[in-house]
């Protein structure tokens, strides 16, 4: 039977995922994580010094509502609202101050890790400067970089835009559908597609739309909001940030270049996987490939040929 403290354990386990797969992807996302939860215990803690024990019991919620704003100081809770007086609000207090100083923690030792120290970013550095300086499809410098957090594409692209244009000579941008688009490119109209057309002017057919354009994008940083239906195999070199939880969108992140129409000869795929360390918690390596061994036992015609090309492609990993 599933008890009540099964569920809590199981909530337990899977916010430490979450947190853990926000590390996973980026130390900045990391650190935004943390603020906001430390933010969220703080408000607690307000709200408990505040709290004079004078609201009602717990026994008259169905003659109330929950939603009432007079009631917000009195009420603890988002989908489930608790009376404050109903609860052990010493040990609570005690509770929350023992996260809070442990989160403190993390987050100064998250903080020292400052972009010039951050070994996936410079790793990621690396590779981006090997792509242009050799790249595999004759004169072709394009990119895509995916990343599952907006946080972690606005972070990349702070700390990569600048650089690519000064060392390059190269146009950088980023869509990540939270936001607005960024891009170093000049462009009359900074917007989804227009970037997306600018990053693939070929496949796009740019000429027809924006014949005045010269210049191009060639790297583009974003999330998942393009993982799917967007044509962009003008470029050759795709590279997994972080790891999605479910194999079939790292499949699909990589059909946006390996598509019909494609003028390279060679694609490559890049994944940056979690150090050994960390992937003992999140145990990220092993589940992708389980369900993508599923995938391919599944999978049949030109889908089963997709899935063994991506298992044949680099395979890149940090600490």
């Amino acid at each position: 039977m599933f008890k009540q403290t099964d569920r809590e354990h199981n909530l337990v386990y899977l916010m430490k995922s979450n947190l853990l797969k926000r590390l996973e992807s980026s130390v900045h996302s990391f650190s935004l994580t943390l603020q906001n939860i430390i933010q969220q215990i703080d408000e607690h803690l307000e709200k408990i010094d505040r709290c004079d024990g004078s609201s009602g019991t717990i026994g008259e919620m169905d003659e109330i509502d929950a939603e009432d704003p007079e009631l917000e100081e009195a009420l603890i809770g988002s989908k489930v609202k608790i009376f404050l007086k109903d609860m052990d609000l010493i040990r609570w207090k005690q509770d929350l101050l023992y996260d809070r100083e442990i989160l403190l923690r993390l987050l100064h030792q998250a903080r020292n890790v400052t972009p010039d120290r951050d070994q996936k970013l410079l790793a990621l550095k690396r590779l981006i400067e090997q792509k242009i300086k050799h790249p595999i499809n004759e004169q072709n410098k394009k990119l895509l970089i995916f990343t599952a957090f907006a946080d972690t594409a606005n972070y990349l692209y702070e700390n990569l835009h600048q650089w690519v244009r000064n060392q390059f000579g190269l146009h950088c941008a980023v869509v990540t559908g939270a936001d607005r688009p960024k891009t170093t490119l000049k462009m009359k109209k900074v917007d989804f597609n227009h970037v997306l057309m600018n990053f693939s002017p070929v496949s796009k057919e740019r000429d027809k739309v924006m014949p005045e354009m010269k210049d191009e994008i060639d790297i583009l940083i974003a999330t998942d909001c393009i993982s799917e239906g967007q044509n962009l195999q003008d470029c050759d070199y795709l590279v997994n940030y972080d790891i999605h939880w479910n194999p079939v969108r790292i499949i699909q992140r990589f059909g946006r270049i390996d598509r019909i129409g494609s003028k390279n000869k060679q694609i490559q795929l890049v994944n940056f996987w979690p150090s050994i360390e960390l992937d003992e918690y999140i145990q990220l390596v092993n589940r992708v490939k389980g369900r993508m061994t599923i995938l391919d036992i599944s999978a049949t015609g030109s889908d089963w040929r997709r899935k063994r090309r991506l298992h044949s492609t680099t395979l890149a990993k940090w600490k």
